[in-house]
């Protein structure tokens, strides 16, 4: 068993856990990666690696996480489900373990029509909560199919992440998501970037209060606005992101 990632010691310790993002290049240069891992790495916990985000093509998660991991940023690497089916997702994950990469982050994945490959095939193989259930199976040591058939060695080191959405219209009904992707495996909890504080501070109210397992640890998403149409942008075409107009 590989040594706790920083993100999950932080985490185990009630920390206030820090993480940043970065997307990979529509290119194989490295470079790209690297100088951001450098920057990044000092100040973070870890960083998420998109994965194909807004349904561009770019460098694949796996490969810029081991980059990242090379220069001092420790990854949290995105999966979503639109690309590839849970044969391919559970190479990918065992392979990123062999690597040194633990951190998962479990994602639908943006849609394919607002994308540079708009014709291609949306694979949804299997739904968000299935890949949850399947890299819990596969940390236990067993693949998720029809037979449950052991792993034929050592499991891989996962630190399991998933989405939640604390400005829902019905914060019940986000609840009751988080319950169930906490007992399908979830370890962590990230969400979009959030421009009403206010609105956390009542959902973490109810989630306290909410007869839950154990409090989920939530890393709330925060960014600034580079300028006047990345804000319009924010409100208009990114679900669940919600910018109040007097941001605006």
């Amino acid at each position: 068993m590989s040594a706790p990632t920083r993100l999950e010691s932080a985490l185990a310790e009630g920390r206030f856990a820090v993480t940043s993002e970065m997307g990979p290049p529509k290119s194989a240069d490295p470079s790209v990666i690297a100088e951001k891992a450098r920057l990044l790495g000092p100040v973070t916990d870890a960083v998420n690696i998109t994965d194909n985000q807004t349904a561009q093509s770019r460098m694949c998660p796996l490969a810029s996480g081991r980059i990242a991991l090379d220069n001092g940023a420790e990854p949290v690497m995105q999966m979503t489900v639109r690309d590839r089916n849970r044969m391919a997702l559970s190479s990918d994950i065992l392979g990123a373990s062999a690597l040194g990469i633990h951190n998962t982050l479990c994602m639908s994945g943006d849609p394919i029509h607002i994308g540079n490959h708009p014709d291609a095939a949306v694979v949804n193989d299997i739904d968000t909560m299935a890949l949850l259930r399947l890299q819990a199976s596969l940390r236990n040591g067993r693949f998720m199919n029809e037979a449950e058939e052991e792993l034929a060695g050592e499991p891989p080191h996962l630190v399991i992440g998933a989405t939640a959405h604390p400005a829902a219209d019905d914060p019940d009904v986000e609840i009751s998501k988080i319950r169930a992707k906490m007992e399908a495996g979830a370890d962590f909890f990230q969400t979009q970037l959030v421009y009403e504080p206010e609105r956390v501070a009542a959902f973490m109210s109810r989630l306290e209060a909410a007869d839950l397992p154990a409090l989920p640890k939530l890393l709330i998403g925060v960014g600034p606005f580079k300028h006047l149409r990345m804000a319009e942008h924010m409100r208009d075409k990114v679900w669940g992101v919600t910018v109040p107009d007097a941001l605006i």
